[in-house]
């Protein structure tokens, strides 16, 4: 039996108000060549195929165009993701399920059921061959919110989540083990979920990998092979139970991505014998690239980031006048998306002991400056240290000395002035 296992796509997906269709177009092709040349039995897509629970037209179109290619050379499965819509997948799937073109596979969408069930489906699909059959159990992405609707009485405690998952699983597991053939099934489980271990590429939605909602790879059911999405890095899973693979992206979608190889995964099993697993890169779409460093440094390097989405720091002694400009110069073939200068005659850095005086001023003489630098008259100055003074002489709870002013008050009040009965006024 042989696999194909594509993921993540995020169709409508932009960098930072910039269009990628013309990538998701090369990538896609990209994909569908590599079909026709493995010729797998099972094509499956592990979830989250637009970027926005509403796609545009475009986005709808792109990936019917997509799924015409795959379903030519062998049924496709798409197993929903956190960004799908379970309202689209109806679409799709109705329109799908109306068709009939000559030489043409299967395409069925699996998504979170709106009647309260998880929406898990199990498949049977043969192979090319008809020799062996494919037994595979579909889990779409259960979303935080209809958490307590799926799982009453679980609670809202850690781990409740993975519990209700467990159950899920447990579930569909039961159902492929109905009528399995060891000698004939190969069992395949396609899910949507975060799996505790697995290493983030930064551009997945923070809500839905919180540790909270993760789950263990030892959880994962018992079979030859687990397609995962979810997870935009791709990258293996040890599980004792399964052999377990998150496809990933097929574009570097964010620059946590940087450094990643976009790839499909090719899957071969067999009953009762090891999975094997290749991969085959995918080299469309644009790099994303970081640089650091001066402006004649980045002119220099040019060539290395030409066609590639870069997000630069300039270093500088000074303020550079018409940097943005300057940068996209010196960068002709590269798509600026971020810029930021790092002046070091405007940089602030925090201070540490090495910068403090040895000795503290004293306290009256730092007022008494502070007064200086205001322009307090000298006068209103010497009273108003000599109440500071006294103050820091006298801890809390203790009566201080009257103050000058204070003093002044006081006389004043010992001697009031009063009207004269001529109208002259005395003291």
């Amino acid at each position: 039996m042989k696999l194909l296992h594509t993921s993540d796509w995020h169709l409508g997906r932009r960098m930072q108000r910039r269009s990628r269709d013309d990538e998701f177009d090369a990538v896609l092709a990209e994909i569908a060549e590599i079909a026709r040349h493995t010729q797998p039995d099972l094509i499956v897509h592990s979830g989250d195929l637009f970027d926005r629970y509403s796609p545009s037209a475009g986005d709808v179109l792109r990936a019917m165009r997509a799924m015409d290619s795959l379903r030519s050379v062998a049924p496709v499965v798409v197993v929903g993701g956190n960004h799908d819509s379970p309202h689209w997948f109806d679409v799709l799937g109705y329109f799908y399920r109306g068709t009939d073109r000559p030489g043409g596979h299967s395409v069925t969408f699996v998504h979170t059921a709106a009647d309260g069930s998880g929406g898990g489906r199990l498949l049977d699909i043969p192979t090319r061959d008809k020799t062996q059959r494919i037994r595979l159990a579909a889990l779409p992405f259960i979303h935080p919110n209809r958490f307590m609707h799926l799982f009453p009485g679980l609670g809202t405690t850690d781990g409740a989540y993975a519990q209700g998952l467990r159950g899920l699983q447990e579930d569909l597991v039961a159902q492929m083990n109905e009528g399995h053939s060891p000698q004939q099934d190969v069992l395949v489980f396609a899910t949507h979920l975060y799996l505790s271990g697995a290493l983030l590429s930064g551009s997945e939605r923070h809500l839905d990998v919180n540790d909270a909602y993760a789950t263990a790879p030892d959880d994962l059911p018992s079979v030859a092979y687990c397609a995962l999405g979810h997870i935009h890095k791709p990258q293996a899973l040890s599980s004792s139970r399964a052999t377990a693979r998150y496809a990933g992206s097929p574009l570097q979608l964010d620059f946590g991505e940087r450094d990643d190889l976009k790839s499909v995964v090719l899957v071969e099993a067999d009953p009762q014998r090891p999975t094997r697993i290749t991969t085959r890169p995918l080299r469309a779409g644009r790099k994303l690239k970081e640089f650091t460093g001066t402006l004649e440094e980045l002119a220099t390097r040019a060539a290395e980031f030409s066609g590639t989405f870069l997000r630069v720091t300039i270093t500088s002694q000074t303020l550079i006048p018409q940097l943005a400009q300057k940068v996209v110069c010196a960068v002709p073939d590269a798509v600026v998306v971020d810029m930021h200068e790092d002046c070091a005659e405007t940089r602030v850095t925090p201070l540490d002991g090495s910068d403090l005086p040895e000795e503290e001023p004293e306290l009256t003489e730092s007022f008494r400056a502070y007064l200086t630098e205001h322009g307090t008259p000298g006068r209103v100055a010497d009273d108003v240290l000599a109440a500071f003074s006294s103050l820091l002489q006298h801890p809390d709870g203790d009566e201080p000395p009257p103050c000058p002013a204070e003093l002044a008050l006081q006389k004043a009040l010992e001697n009031p002035w009063t009207p004269s009965r001529t109208g002259s006024e005395t003291e």
